[in-house]
């Protein structure tokens, strides 16, 4: 699948726990949370940009994700892919 990244800060999500900025995390389209049946789910997800590829677990939903597979970041999990606080969004890929 590809998409776009974007970072939030995390903090208490959807799937009912409390993550930290340095946990490698994502949160899903309401599409791709379905109902929180995807909480836990491991990804890969790589910067189209970069080449860098990190593992990420699903654990909160991203109502504002413009895309069905957009993903919204931990800023932990969005810097070791390369991205910038200045960029804000980079390309990926992810299964």
């Amino acid at each position: 699948m590809s998409g776009t990244a974007t970072f939030y800060e995390a903090g208490l999500g959807n799937c009912g726990w409390t993550n930290s900025g340095s946990d490698m995390i994502v949160a899903v389209s309401n599409s791709m949370y379905a109902g929180g049946s995807n909480c836990g789910k491991k990804l890969t997800v790589t910067n189209q940009k970069t080449g860098k590829s990190q593992q990420a677990t699903v654990a909160d939903r991203c109502p504002t994700c413009g895309g069905s597979q957009d993903l919204d970041m931990s800023w932990g999990l969005f810097s070791a892919l390369g991205g910038t606080a200045n960029e804000g969004v980079f390309p990926i890929s992810w299964s």
